[in-house]
């Protein structure tokens, strides 16, 4: 098996700064740059949308003793011809049901319904307490040719980690 090659490798909480420095760190690897251009794009706006995702969305709870419960984390490493971008962020549980029906929709759909499905939720009217309409989501899915990987593990009252993995194919 060959070996995996770490481009970005975070834990920590994510700010403005944080998120230029990260897509910086991304730009300036010789992995990324090897790209063809199609596939950069894909690789760049899938980490953006994930970036945006923990800055939107993360719980950020009481720092314990030994630092954060659980940081936000991201990941970009690519192994052969597939680049994997893992991210990972505290929510608040009564967050999960809705992200486990969006994950699920969007992975349950092909190239040309993702594309349907897009047009619908860009073209609703959003309401005031919406959090979002899972764009992102659909955006991510239609970069990857595979389904989106999550899982939420409940770590205390109220929280849980919520973890994800997109494949982008070179």
């Amino acid at each position: 098996m060959p070996k995996e090659e770490v481009i970005i490798d975070f834990r920590g909480p994510i700010s403005f700064e944080t998120m230029e420095e990260l897509l910086n760190e991304l730009k300036c690897a010789p992995a990324f740059n090897e790209l063809r251009k199609p596939v950069r794009k894909r690789l760049y706006g899938t980490v953006v949308e994930s970036i945006d995702n923990i800055y939107k969305y993360a719980a950020y709870n009481q720092v314990d003793s030994q630092g954060y419960l659980k940081a936000p984390l991201l990941s970009v490493k690519r192994q052969n011809d597939v680049f994997t971008i893992s991210v990972g962020n505290l929510v608040l549980n009564t967050l999960v049901d809705g992200l486990k029906i969006k994950l699920d929709t969007v992975n349950q759909l092909d190239t040309e319904e993702l594309k349907i499905l897009y047009e619908e939720v860009i073209n609703q009217e959003a309401g005031e307490t919406d959090t979002g309409a899972g764009l992102g989501l659909i955006t991510m899915a239609l970069r990857t040719e595979v389904d989106i990987e999550y899982n939420f593990e409940p770590v205390e009252a109220g929280y849980s980690f919520f973890t994800m993995k997109i494949d982008i194919n070179t």
